[in-house]
């Protein structure tokens, strides 16, 4: 598939789900946003015009830079009750246009996840989601393809089995491009053109002279689109891996305090914590995907409504001091946009 067509038949998915009323949204949102950065002063934005749920946080695999893989995260494992994911459905319905179905773990494992999407395809959602492709096989792929996914992100970051496992510890390279080929064949069979599939690759210093490599292997196995893309660091302790080219890395590092600094400073502002929240699986409700460590809370979904949450003092403290000075908080200070 083409750049052209990818990007027709994506911008197709979201025309359809689009309404008046979330189009309504999306313009508050825009002006909300313009005047709380005139104003430095939190102005309620309405609801969010995206999300990301968290159908589970566990995973397979033990990526060192994810604090889920490599066991330095304290949050409890779980997976999101059906009752928790209605709940959230309830709420944004009205004016959400997009879910994407990931936050930490890998969300395959979740044993309702062809059930989550169908439930948010149903309202007339786009849906996404990000996947190491270890649990897609001949045997659930065609209920993915049903399930109504409008797009899924497929991480390939490797060129064969020695280069994948480097970063993705205890992965498979095979299953990845087989799970693949069972998602292209299943699209192929019911004659779909969703989900579309774009493989991420992630540059590393043992990745990033094997690009048209990587292309090769994804386009071969059915991905409509291929994106490399930087890769985030917490720490100086893994820069064995960290990309020579310049342009390949969002950081720098700083000799003198042995740390990593982005070459791009981050400004007082922040459209996707101002037009989108995070669920994780047990319902907390966070500012952005960076809240790795629920540091933010805003609130849980299980125990009050979502407009209370967007205006409770967390959320208008947390938005507001964004549009102030932003680098007072942990996660901006690791974010690009």
């Amino acid at each position: 598939m083409s750049n052209i067509s990818y990007t027709f038949w994506y911008g197709l998915a979201f025309v359809r789900s689009l309404s008046l009323a979330r189009i309504r949204n999306i313009i508050h949102l825009q002006i909300t946003f313009i005047l709380s950065r005139v104003f430095k002063k939190y102005i309620f934005s309405s609801f969010p015009s995206s999300v990301s749920i968290e159908p589970t946080n566990t995973c397979n695999l033990q990526c060192p830079e994810c604090p889920t893989g490599n066991k330095t995260s304290p949050i409890p494992k779980g997976n999101m009750r059906i009752e928790t994911f209605e709940r959230i459905i309830a709420e944004i319905q009205k004016h959400t246009f997009f879910i994407n179905l990931y936050f930490q773990g890998e969300p395959f494992l979740h044993p309702d996840m062809c059930l989550f999407i169908s439930r948010a395809h149903k309202q007339c959602m786009m849906t996404s989601t990000s996947t190491n492709a270890h649990y897609i096989t001949e045997k659930n792929a065609e209920d993915i393809v049903r399930s109504g996914l409008t797009h899924i992100i497929v991480s390939l970051d490797g060129f064969d089995q020695q280069s994948y496992e480097v970063y993705r510890k205890k992965g498979d390279f095979n299953a990845v491009t087989s799970g693949l080929q069972a998602l292209s064949f299943a699209k192929k069979k019911l004659k779909s053109k969703y989900p579309l599939i774009e493989v991420q690759c992630l540059l590393f210093k043992h990745t990033e002279q094997y690009g048209n490599t990587l292309k090769q292997i994804a386009h071969s196995h059915g991905a409509d689109r291929v994106v490399f893309k930087t890769a985030q660091f917490y720490s100086a302790e893994n820069m064995y891996m960290m990309p020579v080219q310049k342009n390949n890395s969002r950081y720098i590092y700083n000799q003198e305090n042995q740390t990593l600094e982005l070459r791009k400073k981050p400004n007082n502002k922040c459209w996707r914590m101002w037009s989108s929240v995070v669920f994780t699986w047990d319902g907390i409700v966070l500012p952005c995907c960076f809240d790795k460590y629920n540091s933010y809370a805003y609130g849980t979904i299980e125990q009050s409504s979502l407009q209370s949450i967007l205006t409770s003092k967390n959320a208008r403290t947390f938005k507001r001091q964004v549009h102030t000075n932003r680098t007072v908080f942990s996660i901006c200070r690791n974010c690009t946009s």
